[in-house]
């Protein structure tokens, strides 16, 4: 009995070590990451720099996409869901799965999502950039505050000038990924990816990102679960071997999931 209870005592303390650790992680996050939030005229020079570059590459079509959607106020409502809804409304439901489930892919989620945060807020401090929604003469629209859907912008000192990168873009790429590697007996799993993809297209129709910002948050992504995994693999965080869950190995080229060899 009194080893139930200690049993029991130590979970409840292990589960609470756990969600301050995360939530001291994403505090520290935004924090930092709204230090960039007063510069306004920094934050457009560089949004036009960078509509400048994606001219240059033939690639500056985001405004022509936002025409195609907004006479269907059906679509416009769907990427907008897509757009909140799809982030943190999945993204913390499926961490605790995974939390109670697949504990190894939990460990290699929570440190590539904390690794990927610390690379961008890197960018959100040196490369203040206004998002398309702010360039209203350029005929971008803010579909977000033309509708019903919940908006983060309207979160108390929230930076309205992080558009670079989109983690929006980079983080539910990683969901993505360890969706995947949690439901690997599913041969449907990679219908996961198209979380990311879905994403990509409402982070441009909403008017809250460039091509290049999700390109770059897809970047950052990649390059954090590089990291975590080579953390994970070199022993600072070892999977637990009675789960049984193999390793994901990336490859230059693709992600490709490795069972582990049988004994």
């Amino acid at each position: 009995m009194t080893t139930s209870v200690e049993s029991t005592r130590v979970s409840r303390n292990r589960v609470l070590n756990e969600v301050l650790f995360v939530v001291a992680g994403y505090l520290v996050y935004s924090q930092v990451r709204g230090l960039a939030g007063d510069r306004v005229f920094e934050a457009f020079t560089n949004a036009y720099n960078l509509i400048d570059i994606e001219r240059d590459l033939g690639i500056f079509k985001e405004a022509t996409l936002q025409r195609w959607v907004l006479p269907n106020a059906m679509l416009v409502d769907f990427f907008n869901m897509i757009y909140f809804w799809l982030f943190f409304p999945l993204v913390i439901p499926s961490a605790i799965w995974l939390y109670l489930k697949r504990p190894s892919t939990y460990r290699l989620a929570r440190n590539a999502f904390l690794i990927s945060g610390a690379i961008a807020v890197i960018f959100f401090l040196t490369l203040p950039t206004a998002p398309p929604r702010f360039l209203g003469q350029m005929g971008f629209i803010d579909t977000l505050n033309q509708s019903f859907t919940p908006t983060y912008s309207s979160i108390p000192g929230v930076n309205h000038y992080a558009a670079l990168p989109s983690m929006h873009v980079g983080w539910t790429f990683l969901l993505a990924v360890v969706l995947c590697q949690a439901f690997k007996g599913w041969p449907g799993r990679y219908v996961f990816f198209a979380i990311p993809l879905l994403m990509f297209t409402a982070t441009i129709v909403t008017g809250n990102h460039y091509f290049l910002d999700g390109v770059l948050g897809l970047l950052v992504a990649v390059l954090a679960l590089r990291v975590a995994l080579a953390m994970q693999q070199g022993g600072q965080e070892r999977p637990a071997g009675s789960e049984g869950e193999p390793l994901i190995e990336l490859q230059p080229a693709a992600i490709q999931l490795e069972a582990p060899s049988s004994q």
